[in-house]
């Protein structure tokens, strides 16, 4: 009796250590996993969805799967069954826990909000897997290379502390925005306000809607954005007051978008950096349209607020490289007399230079988009 009994535990043991083995082997062999975003690209404030498909290719079930990531903690996360967040000052990390049947897949949908502009890179995940028991577990790593960019928020223009309101101020007004009535590229729907003597009857009979000719700007305007991450003169490396900084690409972003929907030429400036290894300035040449905006906005939504140079020194740098009658806006924290001597030096070749001074912000994470 005490024999059979004792073959019963050792049946029992090999049992465990064998399904616990077969576990450790096997239980994350052909399971796949996929992650992407709704949209590869949002605006600052917007929500978007992250799909998460994991699948279990194979007869074997598993019992328990833990998934376990990383990312930025700009990235928020509704509240979500099964989904544990702990967040730290950069990072979060996220803890699901679930279970597998054979030859099955879960399909998991997350509500996220850019919370803040940034490029953001999704490189792995780790899954863990065992035995019924929990006593055998085996980990993998799974290479992902998902990118989520999150270009700047655009603000209403009357959020914009701008010399003058109007179009883009009353300064811009008056030097963009005036029409040459020798040059007609056109027509367009007739507006209210629109003179009697711009009427096209010929095209108006044909279209039987009233419409007008639409005239070129005669401009050759250039316009740069130059867009200071210091908050100080003396200061130096990473920004010490990012909201402030922040609140400048919005407004860059928000004037970048007007001045060429108006036709303008546009172009950046940065002391920021693109990499925050490498200490090379943001420059992007002027040019106009659509693809320009997206370049300016990539741009921007890539920034990292630490200093690659003075800005007096790269307005010097624009100083004795630019030939062409050009305005520069200037938006900065501040204007000590090195980058006052620099704007001035540009005036006195003639090109144009504004001030956009950034206001005060009381902190926090909220976004004034």
């Amino acid at each position: 009796m005490s024999i059979s009994f004792h073959w019963v535990i050792l049946d029992g043991v090999l049992l465990f250590f064998g399904l616990g083995w077969i576990y450790y082997r096997w239980a994350l062999a052909k399971v796949t996993y996929e992650r992407h975003f709704s949209k590869a690209i949002a605006f600052e404030g917007e929500q978007i969805e992250m799909v998460e498909r994991i699948a279990n290719r194979k007869l074997l079930p598993i019992p328990w799967l833990r998934l376990e990531s990383f990312l930025s903690r700009d990235l928020v996360f509704g509240k979500q069954a099964n989904l544990d967040i702990y967040s730290g000052e950069l990072y979060q990390n996220h803890l699901s826990l679930f279970s597998l049947r054979p030859y099955r897949q879960i399909v998991r949908r997350h509500e996220v909000l850019c919370r803040r502009r940034g490029h953001y890179h999704l490189t792995s995940v780790t899954m863990t897997a065992g035995d019924p028991l929990g006593l055998f577990r085996t980990s993998r790593q799974f290479p992902l290379s998902v990118e989520l960019l999150v270009y700047p928020g655009v603000l209403p223009l009357d959020q914009i502390p701008l010399p003058f309101h109007g179009l883009l101020g009353e300064l811009l007004v008056r030097r963009w925005i005036a029409d040459d009535p020798f040059l007609v590229s056109g027509v367009r729907d007739y507006q209210p306000g629109d003179s009697l003597r711009t009427v096209n009857w010929k095209a108006s009979a044909r279209s039987g809607s009233l419409q007008v000719h639409r005239r070129d700007q005669t401009t050759d305007l250039r316009l740069v954005i130059c867009l200071n991450v210091e908050t100080s003169g003396a200061m130096w490396g990473v920004t010490t007051d990012p909201e402030r900084i922040e609140l400048g690409i919005r407004y860059a972003a928000t004037i970048a978008g007007m001045a060429i929907r108006k036709g303008v030429p546009t172009g950046i400036m940065s002391n920021g950096r693109i990499d925050p290894e490498i200490a090379a300035p943001l420059v992007l040449p002027m040019r106009g349209g659509a693809v320009q905006y997206e370049a300016i906005l990539t741009a921007l939504a890539k920034l990292h607020l630490k200093s690659a140079a003075n800005m007096a020194y790269l307005l010097d740098k624009e100083a004795a490289l630019a030939t062409a009658k050009t305005d520069y806006l200037l938006i900065s924290c501040h204007r000590d007399e090195k980058l006052r001597e620099a704007a001035e030096r540009l005036k006195q070749l003639g090109h144009g230079v504004e001030w956009l001074m950034l206001p005060e912000t009381r902190g926090g994470d909220d976004l004034a988009v």
